[in-house]
């Protein structure tokens, strides 16, 4: 409920990942009373109906507090008793990462937490973060931010000595606001060598790093647009030329769709949050994507190394 999508294409995206789960697992889909009713029985699938839902366009605060029994807040409270082992919502993000907030404990020494995207890059990928949790972070955040990814890629992606750049309007140190700066200090400080400083929106791609670092406001804008420019090219080149197993290829690579969403890092529970305008493939990767994060058991390692 809540996504810009009808609830029947979440439900279905559910459908599709349930027919190829095991006996023993199952997809829970929160929904209101109305919808619950209408919606087909299946052997994997368990609704849970609540009396309330989050509108994409309501203020995320002001949702959060009044409808104390949203689909949102009824998954959050399943999550943090163990019931479930992850939590996917293509609603609205305000209102998703408050609610995370209220009912799920933070990691240790994470005062604010942050979605995280892999995206393309030449040789390999680039974890991209934050993209939305935090419009307005203080630098320390940022920080905390880097070190949650640089934990993420060195034992999920064996990636001994994360390189990390923080996303800015030019190379040299004394560029961008006084909070990019401090930030680039903190980095400096706690990375050492492994920090590679400012990077240009130009360079994100090179394969220069492996983590890039940057407000939830500034990270949301940038992965937009570079989703909306790789789908500019792939639809220009398919219009345009014969090279269906090029394109086909660059849509497998580059399409958000094929993507399992963004991961909010920073609260003790697997978090995923897809696109509110996601289809029924990129719904479908998004709690197929959980799935694996739940299995490789992201959230606990990284609770343990944030202890250590």
């Amino acid at each position: 409920m809540g996504g810009d999508q009808p609830p029947h294409v979440i439900y279905d995206a559910a459908l599709l990942v349930a027919d190829q789960l095991p006996d023993e697992e199952r997809v829970v889909v929160f929904t209101t009373h109305e919808l619950g009713s209408s919606l087909g029985a299946h052997p994997r699938i368990e609704c849970i109906t609540t009396d309330q839902a989050i509108e994409m366009d309501e203020l995320p605060l002001q949702a959060v507090r009044r409808k104390r029994n949203s689909t949102l807040a009824a998954g959050m409270r399943l999550l943090r008793e163990g019931e479930i082992q992850a939590f996917v919502s293509a609603g609205n993000t305000g209102a998703l990462v408050a609610t995370a907030r209220l009912h799920l404990a933070p990691l240790p020494g994470v005062q604010r937490p942050a979605l995280l995207v892999m995206m393309p890059a030449e040789g390999g990928e680039v974890a991209v973060l934050d993209v939305g949790a935090n419009i307005n972070p203080k630098p320390l955040h940022l920080a905390t931010y880097a070190k949650l990814a640089s934990l993420y890629r060195e034992h999920f992606h064996a990636i001994s000595a994360p390189r990390i750049g923080l996303l800015n309007i030019g190379a040299e140190a004394q560029k961008g606001t006084p909070a990019h700066k401090e930030t680039y200090q903190l980095l400096k400080e706690g990375f050492g060598e492994h920090f590679l400083g400012n990077i240009e929106g130009r360079e994100v791609f090179q394969g220069k790093i492996d983590v890039l670092v940057t407000d939830g406001f500034t990270g949301n804008v940038f992965l937009k647009t570079s989703e909306g420019i790789s789908t500019f090219l792939v639809d220009y080149l398919q219009k345009h030329f014969n090279l269906k197993s090029i394109t086909e290829h660059l849509h497998q690579k580059y399409d958000y769709s094929e993507q399992p969403g963004a991961l909010l890092l920073g609260v003790d529970g697997l978090v995923i949050k897809c696109h509110g305008y996601s289809d029924l493939q990129a719904l479908a990767n998004g709690i197929s994507g959980a799935r694996s994060f739940a299995r490789m058991g992201i959230i606990e390692k990284l609770q343990e190394c944030l202890i250590a």
